[in-house]
């Protein structure tokens, strides 16, 4: 085969470079990268924001603001340091917001301190979400099985909440409701129910997410959002904010790109987890395999290229030798990191070949039934053995 096209996607500290054949077809989620500052285009959104007014309209002086962080989110910790630096600017006192993160990662909150810290912010709290933690949660309603839903505290007992999430394909894995709150704040009981139905039925979750949203939210008091449309190259293509409605049906419109899903299947897909250290998740490997695994042929196989580093504790579950359905059910009730992310990767690689191109070695690869790519190189060698590739830019989203 003749290369022709190259694709050169930035993914966290390293840029690739691909030579592959003029015939290998490419789609991807998300728009432009916006050029504007994040804190110039923060200022607009809440000065003129969608279906509702200007944002300090809206706010007291003794009001406790709550800043929902999904995990996730496209320059997330820029994005909190411009909330906070508008926040302040506007008469909010610092020792007034709380910074919730969707998280339990330690290296997030201790990098989101430091920047804070940068912009002289030392009086705001920032606070890890830990699903498993559940006095750290408030009651917020129960679902239609009578199976109660907890919120992290923080956001439940805040007079203000204002979620930051990021807008993904429908199809995507633990994808945020209109609210931001919805799985990502919720307890460990209440994801894993939610686990559970997106592998059993997807389609039953989407309906049952909808429904359980809208009781969440509005219980919330949440009548305010900020959405972000990632960019195609893993960073933000722009932020709305406003009324949750409005802003999630306008925000669906920018990402969701009419060619990502068509009739057409292949023979390989090359899904490029881009942008920086923010998106280099097990979770978002394991969207970025569920949204390649949609678009594949029968035999087809997977290409990841990522930028992980290491194995947390439910990854490494992926090399237990117990029995595939019931490893997958323990995965979904798991309060170990990534246990989910495990589960959707386990379900995929026992129907197909997953190979990962990351920073890991052969053998932490291998161990986890997952096959090892060293180098663009070995991608563009499996390009050259099948018939029609598809290459997905920011496949994470």
């Amino acid at each position: 085969m003749n290369r022709t096209k190259c694709f050169e996607p930035r993914i966290g500290t390293r840029k690739l470079s691909l030579l592959l054949p003029e015939s290998v077809q490419e789609a991807s989620v998300g728009t432009t990268a916006t050029e504007i500052p994040i804190q110039t285009l923060i200022n607009k959104i809440l000065d003129e924001p969608i279906e509702f007014p200007p944002l300090p309209l809206a706010l007291l002086d003794d009001d406790h603001i709550a800043i929902a962080i999904e995990d996730g989110v496209p320059e997330a910790n820029s994005i909190a340091c411009a909330l906070v630096r508008y926040l302040v600017d506007h008469g909010t006192r610092q020792e007034m917001i709380a910074i919730v993160l969707g998280s339990d990662n330690q290296e997030w909150r201790e990098r989101l301190l430091s920047e804070l810290k940068d912009h002289s912010f030392d009086e705001v709290r920032v606070v890890k979400h830990e699903p498993a933690n559940r006095e750290a949660h408030g009651y917020i309603a129960a679902s239609e099985s009578a199976d109660a839903i907890y919120i992290q505290r923080d956001l439940f007992e805040a007079e203000v909440v204002l979620p930051v999430y990021c807008i993904r394909t429908p199809e995507s894995p633990s994808a945020s409701d209109k609210y931001g709150m919805s799985p990502g704040f919720a307890d460990a009981a209440t994801q894993h129910r939610w686990n559970l139905a997106w592998l059993d039925d997807n389609e039953k979750h989407m309906h049952l997410q909808e429904k359980l949203s809208h009781e969440a939210g509005w219980l919330m008091g949440v009548q305010f959002a900020l959405a972000v449309v990632p960019s195609q190259d893993g960073s933000i293509g722009t932020i709305l904010a406003g009324a949750p409605d409005h802003i999630f049906k306008q925000a669906c419109a920018m990402v969701h790109a009419e060619d990502f899903l068509t009739s057409e299947t292949y023979d390989l897909v090359i899904a490029f987890v881009e942008g920086d250290w923010t998106q280099q998740s097990w979770m978002n490997v394991a969207r970025a395999a569920a949204h390649a695994d949609l678009q594949l042929k029968t035999e087809g196989s997977i290409v990841v290229c990522t930028d992980i580093k290491n194995m947390t504790q439910g990854i490494q579950q992926l090399g237990d030798d117990e029995e595939d359905e019931k490893l997958e059910r323990s995965l979904l009730k798991s309060d170990l990191e990534d246990a989910f992310a495990a589960a959707v990767i386990h379900s995929i690689k026992n129907r197909r070949s997953i190979y990962l191109m990351s920073q890991l070695t052969t053998q932490q690869v291998e161990s986890l039934g997952l096959a090892y790519i060293d180098s663009p190189i070995d991608i563009e060698k499996l390009c050259e053995s099948v018939e029609s590739v598809r290459v997905i830019r920011s496949a994470q989203f």
